[in-house]
């Protein structure tokens, strides 16, 4: 990508996408807009339940508002990133862009996003609405750049196969008082033979699991790993974490051999059965119940022990709507974000039906909450801790700490091929390089 000729053969290549991206128009049963109408152009990545929940709320939002139309542009996951690297800078992207709470903060470092306008919604108005954990993706040096749509979490309940945990005589209905307990109940779901694991009590070993893990149980053991020195994680807190987190494997729960991003996935060995417990985050049923409906029928979360007085947490800000500095459209645009994002009402529709956790605190409890817990049962454990959640932290590419140093650090270690602190050392080291 060095080379001037791949480089103009990238951007052809992202021009080709951005005009055959999928739906390029207005939903198909939406009524006409005025001729003068206003275009607001959406960027969505193809997820048929996000893209159907917002296709909605943009046809009730166009019959109230004929003078706008707005119209969708949807890419696969891979292409939406290339496509947004190439096209901010180039100032050639939609208007309204579909964000990941991670990514926000770098784009609107390099002027390509439009701060929220305080008629819209002020700083003050967000931390009362948002939970903080998601708006903290979205708060860059003090200002706002878009509005969250869902919360992400992939810590804090476990699903749990009530089939397997009845057969082994365990008893998941009042949840677990203590890590012992816990631990005692996995024991029971494992099925070792002849010194090879066939079934994990509990998968943790993930690569969104064991960073989810293990800088939540820093937060529950009294410390933060990000300070005003900078990333710290060699601290008494950061080796009770670890060590806990060697003592689930040395408990023989898991295998991190057997277990992990490469072999036996979590999702994907909690749904064929090869776990009876499974730590990924409530995204998961849904994505697997078209073809494991068996196996949904007997799924529940639910809520992990913790170390404290409550169960600290660290999650990632989740999907939600930003609007491009470059747009000539702006307020249009950031009418539709307050009606589909910050409309309590139509937010819960959207989380509804794209089967995601609210990232409004209104629509955590109430009538909202009941509507949400009817449709996805698993979602009730959550509710009750989205509250105790905080972000991740602001990280020049939280990926590159989570997937490529926290992970493989850390699987290494409960592998049993490092000590703890030179694991601890060797993540704040190399962290703390990418924050230079």
């Amino acid at each position: 990508m060095k080379k001037n000729l791949l480089v103009l053969f990238a951007l052809l290549a992202i021009a080709a996408l951005v005009l055959g991206a999928c739906g390029g128009g207005a939903p198909a049963d939406a009524e006409p807009a005025a001729e003068d109408a206003v275009t607001v152009r959406v960027w969505t990545h193809q997820n048929d339940a996000f893209n159907a929940g917002l296709e909605a709320l943009a046809e009730s939002y166009m019959e109230a508002n004929p003078d706008v139309a707005i119209t969708f542009e949807t890419f696969d996951y891979d292409t939406y990133i290339q496509t947004l690297q190439t096209a901010l800078p180039a100032g050639t992207e939609a208007d309204i862009l579909q964000m990941f709470g991670s990514w926000v903060c770098s784009y609107a470092d390099g002027g390509n996003l439009a701060t929220v306008p305080e008629h819209v919604l002020t700083m003050s108005e967000a931390e009362d609405a948002i939970f903080p954990a998601q708006l903290a993706g979205y708060s860059c040096d003090g200002a706002l750049y878009g509005v969250p749509q869902e919360f992400n979490i992939e810590y804090g309940a476990t699903l749990v196969n009530t089939a397997i945990a009845a057969e082994s005589g365990v008893d998941v209905s009042n949840g677990w008082a203590s890590w012992d307990e816990f631990i005692a109940d996995a024991q029971a779901m494992t099925v070792v033979q002849d010194d090879v694991m066939l079934r994990a009590g509990y998968n943790f070993t993930a690569s969104d699991a064991i960073p989810a893990t293990f800088y939540s149980l820093i937060l529950q053991n009294g410390g933060e790993y990000l300070t005003e020195e900078g990333f710290k994680v060699d601290t008494p807190e950061g080796l009770a974490a670890l060590e806990f987190m060697k003592e689930l494997v040395d408990a023989g729960v898991v295998d991190p051999v057997l277990f992990n991003d490469e072999e036996n996935w979590v999702g994907d060995c909690y749904f064929e059965e090869n776990c009876a417990m499974g730590l990924v985050g409530p995204w998961a049923v849904a994505d697997y119940a078209g073809d494991y409906p068996d196996v949904v029928d007997v799924t529940q979360y639910v809520a992990l022990p913790y170390f404290g007085s409550e169960p600290k947490l660290v999650a990632a800000s989740g999907w939600g709507l930003s609007v491009s500095a470059n747009s000539e459209v702006q307020e249009a645009a950031w009418d539709f974000v307050k009606y589909a994002a910050l409309d309590a009402d139509n937010a819960v529709q959207w989380n509804l039906a794209s089967g995601t956790l609210p990232a409004l605190k209104a629509n955590a409890t109430g009538a909202a909450h009941d509507e949400l817990v009817a449709a996805f049962p698993h979602f009730g454990p959550f509710l009750d801790i989205l509250q105790y959640a905080q972000g991740e932290g602001a990280f020049p590419d939280r990926d590159l700490v989570w997937y490529d140093i926290s992970y493989p650090r850390i699987i290494e270690y409960l592998q049993g091929n490092t000590a703890a602190e030179e694991t601890l050392q060797t993540i704040e080291r190399e962290v703390n390089e990418t924050l230079q």
